[in-house]
């Protein structure tokens, strides 16, 4: 029979075993050695956690005996578990800092131990040092960064591909001489396309593909096996693909190996050598030269124009390009090329841009043997030639130029005239001195409306407009006279009657002897810029939606306004009109709908007032309507009245009947200001009051009003705009374990972007809007955002849980819940919210039974509560019995002082048993340093947020921060107070 104490004492693998009781019956020696702890020390006690953890807490082992549930024992070890293919038995993997040797991580399994009835009497658990293990893949990892830099910081062209044949290194060298960057080739398979038109293997996927000698010789005739690594290949090509129009590369693969020496990738080195092989091509027909030197006598003395070429194909045999052999002195003193310079060289290296036509010509004949003849120009030489083109031997042409450079530019030049002349877009008359039309071309006939039949033997007079006086006329004349040209604009008419606006250039053309023998007009019709002129004078000047005057034409109409107010001592009404409602227009039925609403409105407007009125829109739903000749409040207040009464019947639009009404605020010149700005300030301080008043009303000012509450109202204004501007924002203060170092949530803490102060706190504007609308619109954003935020953050493999607080106002909404509810589920996060909702105590009091039920009901849901701030407040035991909250957080106020006030400490320690007493997790707001946290653990608060461990982080820099944040070494092992 098996001695199983035996059997445990003597296993090399560190095993010990604990009773139903929990008490240690078998602690091995191998046990011994890995913890540092003797078996005389632990057999027949329960301190089996002492070696690997500070305090008192269930081991994987007492978990088993316990038969805890999946859920408790994921709450020990969060995403460290699993279970293990023995029946009821859970293994996990940790690091414990405790243990000897600067600490070690483990592999640890726990099994139960069953009786013959099938009964649980104890377990056993087996721990493996893992942590050589870990180290080795830290080495790897470190060991794959090193490698990624030496081929970054490599001068030679290198990439790698891994086994899969995708590039996982493209070096910089590799981008400058391919002309391709990095970012288009890390991760594909399409290391081909920076050497070839179509996909086929490099030299690498050779390599990993093990190919053999056949294959090689396919894609590589003249290859050769590596004298210097072993089962590298090295070959030479030319790739008429790369930039600057082909270069020859030799080039060396190689494969990659592994640890055990297996293959996991290859790399493939570059070599550019086109300057060796343009010297050995040069050398090769130096050498043929110099055989044919009794042909040399007639090249160097023909009068023609003489070159010899060798044609250059891409892969599927299309002529590409051509290189020089040879030219003549003629050739040279014909087209300024110098012998010394281009031979060897190609035509597009030479001349870049060449006309691929001359190639594809010459390419034919290089190909067929079949001659050709044709005329063609060269912008680069800036010259016409006669080429006659045949082939001395395959793969090469032969050309004789002739220039016709001179008598080419003779017929371009007659054909540009008589183009220009009859296409150019200006119309175009010639007279002679008496000012009788001898010609004109087809844009003056379109112009004119007139036939060229029509105008003939005409003068220019029969188009004359009346528009300009008999001293206009003399005057363009004896300007023409004296000066030999005129130019102006000038009114005609066309032959339809239609009177159109014309820019007019008239010179004179003189004969030999220098007198005047024709007139020769230039007409442009410039009727579509005086009509955009007219357009752009609109759009500067009016509303682009309603036609109404803008800002800048109000400014304008506001000063003459006030002149003539002055003038005939009248007053004169400024409104601020905002119209009530219009926001949930848009937000319900689309901006469409909102913008014909507000069309609608202008169109009102204009019906109600009278003529000598102005109505100008200043953006938004805001209006201004300038009244003027009033002769008292009396005659304003009945157009006003009138204004309202206007803006508050139904609309119809899309079969939807939308109601608004208007807010005005009035101020009247000259009896409260003079200048345009203070008035302006006043109507809008009075619009203010009137929204105060109950809406649908106007509002006199009287210099009188509250300016403090004229200023809320503006505040509250701009930050329901900062809302909908999208100024506003997150950021997310972490909260962390002390203790164990682990990130445990974070709490979402909103910013405002200002676009003129930068980013403001929320102290700055949050006081100012607590009792509006509009904090209960922020709320519901705050909520909406945080959500997104952590499903961004989950697709990046952080998983936080994140904190959000909810107003007094917020809460006491009806439908609190259901938009809750529905914000999860846009979202996608009901089944796992990990959404905590922070409430102060004052919130959760002013109706408890209200915020109990809600509670209740959005725990249903998932979302978990935080009462904040405790200890500031009543901090009542029966608030804490009845509250259903998970949390307690303790008001930074008590923190930053416990080290120096015994009673905010004594606060501190109260509050922390309160949260153990009735089992609620307890975390210290306001650490800001290592002595506070210090203080916070020997009292048993372990989770903690503050500037001490991190500011209120944005979302893209929290997961940097989360991953590289360690604990303080002083928190690590502090002492918790039992």
């Amino acid at each position: 029979m098996i001695d199983t104490a035996s059997l445990i004492a003597s296993s090399a693998i560190a095993t010990f075993v604990i009773d139903s009781t929990h008490r240690v019956v078998h602690w091995n020696a191998a046990c011994a050695d890995l913890t540092g702890m003797p078996t005389v020390r632990l057999l027949g006690t329960a301190d089996q956690w002492m070696p690997f953890y500070p305090s008192a807490r269930p081991m994987l082992s007492d978990l088993i005996v316990a038969q805890a549930s999946e859920e408790e024992i994921a709450a020990y070890y969060p995403g460290k578990y699993r279970r293990s293919r023995f029946p009821g038995a859970f293994e996990a993997e940790d690091f414990f800092p405790q243990l000897p040797w600067g600490g070690r991580w483990l592999l640890f399994t726990a099994a139960p131990l069953h009786s013959p009835d099938g009964k649980v009497t104890g377990a056993i658990q087996h721990l493996v040092d893992i942590t050589e293990h870990r180290r080795t893949d830290a080495e790897r990892t470190t060991s794959q960064r090193l490698l990624t830099e030496i081929i970054e910081g490599n001068p030679v062209p290198t990439f790698v591909i891994d086994t899969e044949h995708r590039v996982t290194h493209w070096n910089r060298a590799c981008e400058i001489v391919m002309g391709i960057p990095a970012t288009e080739m890390i991760g594909t398979r399409e290391q081909w396309r920076a050497f070839y038109p179509a996909p086929r293997p490099v030299m690498a996927d050779l390599i990993l593909s093990q190919a053999n000698q056949g294959e090689y010789e396919r894609y590589y005739g003249n290859y050769t096996a590596s004298s210097v690594v072993e089962g590298a290949f090295e070959a030479e090509s030319f790739f008429p693909h790369f930039p600057g129009g082909g270069r020859w590369l030799f080039f060396t693969a190689a494969p990659l190996h592994g640890v055990a020496g297996e293959i996991i990738g290859a790399i493939e080195t570059l070599q550019d050598t086109t300057e060796r092989k343009r010297a050995e091509i040069a050398f090769a027909e130096s050498e043929r030269r110099l055989a044919e030197e009794n042909y040399r006598t007639l090249f160097n003395e023909m009068i023609t124009g003489f070159s010899v070429h060798q044609i250059i194909t891409d892969e599927q045999g299309r002529p590409i390009d051509y290189r020089f052999l040879d030219v003549n002195p003629a050739f040279e003193s014909m087209t300024g090329l110098r012998a010394a310079d281009i031979v060897g060289r190609r035509v597009l290296e030479i001349l870049p841009n060449t006309e691929s036509l001359w190639i594809e010509r010459f390419g034919q004949v290089a190909l067929t043997g079949v001659p050709v003849t044709f005329e063609a120009p060269s912008e680069e030489i800036g010259k016409v030639f006669e080429v006659r083109a045949f082939r001395p031997s395959p793969g090469q042409f032969a050309v004789t130029f002739q220039d016709v450079t001179t008598r080419k530019q003779a017929e371009v030049r007659l054909r540009l005239l008589a183009s220009v002349f009859e296409n150019t877009h200006e119309g175009i008359v010639i007279t002679n001195t008496d000012s009788v039309i001898i010609e004109v071309n087809d844009s003056y006939e379109r112009i004119t409306g007139y036939q060229r039949a029509e105008l003939i033997g005409k003068t220019p007079r029969m188009l004359k407009s009346g528009h300009h006086g008999p001293e206009f006329y003399r005057g363009m004349w004896l300007t023409l006279l004296e000066e030999g040209v005129w130019r102006g604009e000038l009114w005609n008419r066309r032959k339809s009657g239609e009177l159109f606006p014309q820019q007019l250039t008239i010179s004179v053309v003189l004969d030999d002897q220098g007198h005047p023998v024709h007139f020769v007009g230039v007409v442009v019709d410039i009727t579509t810029i005086k009509r955009h002129e007219a357009e752009l004078e609109r759009i500067a000047h009016y509303d682009s939606l309603t036609g109404l005057p803008n800002r800048v034409l109000l400014n304008d109409r506001l000063q003459q306004a006030i002149a003539k107010a002055q003038r005939e001592q009248m007053l004169l009404a400024v409104c601020f009109l905002d119209v009530d409602g219009f926001k949930p227009v848009n937000d319900n039925h689309g901006h469409g709908v909102g913008d014909c609403l507000l069309i609608k409105l202008a169109d009102r407007f204009r019906a109600v007032v009278r003529a000598n009125d102005t109505v100008a829109r200043l953006g938004g739903d805001e209006f201004i309507i300038l009244l003027a000749d009033l002769a008292d409040q009396d005659g304003c207040i009945q157009i006003l009245q009138r204004i309202l009464a206007m803006v508050s019947e139904p609309f119809l639009i899309d079969s939807n009947q939308l109601v608004v009404t208007a807010s005005i605020g009035v101020t009247l010149f000259p009896l409260h200001a003079t200048d345009t700005d203070t008035l302006l300030r006043q109507a809008d301080q009075a619009m203010y009051k009137a929204k105060q008043l109950g809406k649908n009303t106007f509002f006199f000012y009287n210099g009188d009003q509250d300016a403090v509450e004229i200023e809320t109202q503006r505040m509250i204004k701009r930050v329901e705009r900062a809302l909908s501007d999208n100024e506003l924002v997150l950021h997310y203060q972490p909260k962390v374990n002390m203790r164990t170092a682990e990130v445990v949530g974070a709490e979402a803490l909103i910013r405002w972007h200002h676009p003129e102060r930068g980013l403001l706190p929320p102290g700055e504007f949050l006081p100012v809007i607590e009792d509006s609308d509009v904090m209960l619109e922020l709320g519901d954003w705050v909520i909406r955002e945080a959500l997104r935020q952590m499903t961004l953050w989950d697709q990046q493999g952080l998983r936080l849980a994140v904190s959000v607080n909810v107003s007094a106002c917020q809460l006491q909404r009806t439908d609190f819940v259901e938009k809750l509810e529905q914000a999860l589920r846009e979202a996608g996060r009901i089944d796992d919210p990990r959404l905590e909702i922070e409430i102060t105590e004052t919130a959760a009091i002013s109706d408890l039974c209200h915020v109990t039920r809600l509670i209740e009901a959005c725990r249903a849901l998932g979302v978990q509560f935080s009462l904040d701030d405790f200890g500031t407040g009543y901090s009542s035991l029966t608030y804490l019995k009845l509250l259903p909250v998970q949390t307690l957080k303790i008001d930074k106020s008590f923190v930053l002082d416990m080290s120096r006030d015994a009673e905010d400490h004594a606060i501190v320690s109260g509050v922390t048993g309160l949260a153990k007493a009735f089992d609620l997790t307890v975390i210290a707001e306001g650490v800001e340093s290592v002595e506070h946290g210090s203080l916070l653990l020997g009292l048993g608060c372990e989770l903690a947020q503050g500037y001490g461990i991190a500011p209120a982080l944005s979302p893209e820099r929290l997961p940097d921060w989360a991953n590289h944040w360690k604990s303080d070494p002083a928190w690590s092992q502090a002492g918790a107070c039992t």
